[in-house]
């Protein structure tokens, strides 16, 4: 979970109200959120990743005085007419964008520190590290209309951010320290994608900005610009920083983003709803609430509502990306009314509780595989076809899909686990070899003898890459796992597809297929843009 520092003058100046310590301590707890450490200038939490609306420090006051009943119910935001516009091109690996205009800024050592920190925070979360969306901030009246977001050569240059001389995109790339972290995001691109005004390139995303439009002192309008892969998430993203701006008393403007004769505006900080049963909120919080002290309960954690057909229909900020279902509405409700008011009740019935066999087992398998030498991932459950059939050489199969995905990267639920490991090594592959990766986690695999349809299974896999990995390593390492716990196995041919031909097996424990063994094949590395070579193995805990 994400840990972050704030300045805590600047904090209470935000909330507006006089709090000691532990005034304002007891509220953020109440919050659901830890306060790992406090002096007199700084207090650091640990947010958790459900609310990165929290992690800028305006977004923290505003839920605060929220909560402490300052100012209560749904904020609304009010957005100006656009008077700038940026012609977008198709970028297929990088289509999706969103901007704002934020003017009467007063940039403050508070509000460039806040700046600097949302900026980071959430291109490392949402944006995953700037591959999913990456953030750029420039000063307004220092860029020149027209406005363009196209693809150029490798050779085109900039006046990057802290240098003095014009580089080459490509130079960025290669020697800069920005340039290193965030170049493989667009390794094996062709040309690459920039912001042009009518001078020329302002921005690189998702590597760095231009030296010409830095924020300073004197700054007092900005334009707001994001890249990604994912439009909800840029859409997001983008609400989180306006709002916060705005919170400062600055003034938020549309953008329109032009491709050929349509066009759309951002931001969009029209609130959602959602349908919440009065029942269920008994149901899920075990209180009976009045109809009354629901309404007002919601206010206080930011939410306007009225009740529809027995319902309540609720408005969600445009800055909370969290409610995806009535439960969360009613985590909320829950938060609003205090932890500390719920009755302790001892359960009607005792037990004893036990680790389910298959918990042990993976134990197991992981204290082994950390002792080998591996890195434990953890991937979401979550996927998509492409993943988990086409970039590994694999024919498509019947799985276990959503109805209504909210993303183009989370359609379905993965039925093997080596292809989150190829996905990690590939975004990876700028890091030192060897790398020997692992994951145990369940999949879920379609079966008609279910009542679900579905049947979850627990497996563990792992992925070696380094120049001189083959098929003896990666048997080794299978033969020493299952030998530490006991079992009696045997190797078979096989014929897998991802792997190569002759260089893998299949894992038969009394006589019972369990997993496989081998080398990838140079195919799916290939698809993967992965250079070195790779064994991996997969096993069936369940079996075992």
């Amino acid at each position: 979970m994400p840990t972050i520092t704030y300045d805590k003058n600047d904090l209470l100046n935000l909330i507006g109200n006089k709090m000691s310590d532990e005034q304002l301590e007891e509220t953020i707890h109440l919050m659901k959120t830890n306060i790992e450490s406090e002096n007199e200038s700084e207090i650091t939490i640990e947010l958790t990743p459900d609310r990165p609306d929290l992690f800028g420090i305006e977004g923290l006051a505003r839920a605060v005085k929220q909560y402490l009943g300052i100012e209560t119910g749904l904020k609304k935001y009010s957005i100006k007419p656009a008077s700038v516009n940026i012609r977008a091109s198709d970028i297929s690996y990088r289509n999706h964008i969103g901007a704002a205009v934020i003017r009467n800024v007063n940039v403050n050592d508070a509000f460039i520190k806040s700046l600097m920190n949302i900026q980071d925070v959430l291109t490392d979360t949402i944006g995953r590290k700037r591959k999913k969306v990456a953030i750029g901030i420039h000063d307004l009246d220092k860029i020149v209309p027209h406005f363009s977001y196209i693809e150029v050569d490798k050779n085109e240059k900039i006046i990057p951010l802290d240098q003095e001389s014009e580089m080459s995109l490509s130079e960025i790339i290669e020697r800069l320290p920005k340039g290193k972290e965030y170049g493989h995001i667009l390794s094996g691109q062709e040309k690459y994608p920039v912001f042009t005004d009518a001078r020329g390139i302002f921005s690189f995303p998702p590597i760095i900005n231009s030296e010409k439009t830095r924020v300073t002192e004197n700054t007092k309008n900005l334009l707001v610009e994001l890249t990604g892969t994912d439009k909800d998430a840029v859409s997001q993203t983008l609400n989180i920083i306006v709002t916060n701006f705005a919170d400062r008393g600055a003034t938020i403007e549309a953008v329109k983003i032009f491709r050929g004769e349509k066009f759309e505006s951002t931001p969009n900080l029209s609130p959602s709803t959602i349908d919440v049963e009065f029942s269920e909120i008994e149901k899920w919080s075990g209180v009976s609430f009045h109809k009354e002290d629901v309404f007002e309960l919601l206010k206080r954690m930011g939410y306007d509502s009225v009740e529809n057909k027995g319902k309540i229909t609720i408005y969600i900020p445009p800055y909370r990306n969290d409610i995806l279902h009535p439960i969360d509405v009613i985590e909320d409700i829950i938060i609003s009314y205090g932890f500390n008011n719920f009755t302790p009740e001892l359960p009607s019935l005792a037990t004893i509780g036990s680790s389910h066999p298959v918990e042990k087992t993976s134990s197991k398998f992981r204290e082994l595989l950390v002792g080998f030498g591996y890195q434990e991932i953890i991937r979401p459950l979550m996927t998509n076809p492409r993943e988990l059939f086409d970039r590994m050489n694999v024919k498509r199969e019947r799985i276990i899909e959503l109805e209504n995905p909210v993303s183009e990267d989370y359609t379905c639920l993965r039925n093997w686990l080596l292809p989150d490991l190829m996905k990690m090594m590939s975004t990876n592959k700028h890091v030192e070899y060897p790398q020997d990766i692992f994951q145990v986690g369940d999949v879920v695999v379609h079966d008609e003898n279910e009542e679900t349809m579905s049947r979850t299974v627990r497996k563990a896999a792992a992925l070696i890459a380094h120049s001189k990995t083959n098929y003896s390593e990666v048997k080794a390492t299978v033969e020493s796992l299952l030998k530490q716990i006991g079992m009696k196995y045997t190797f078979k041919d096989s014929n897998l597809s991802h792997m190569i031909e002759g260089r893998q097996a299949i894992v038969l424990v009394n006589n019972k297929e369990i997993g496989y063994i081998g080398e990838i094949n140079p195919v799916v590395l290939e698809n993967y843009g992965i250079e070195m070579p790779c064994t991996a193995f997969e096993l069936s805990l369940d079996s075992i």
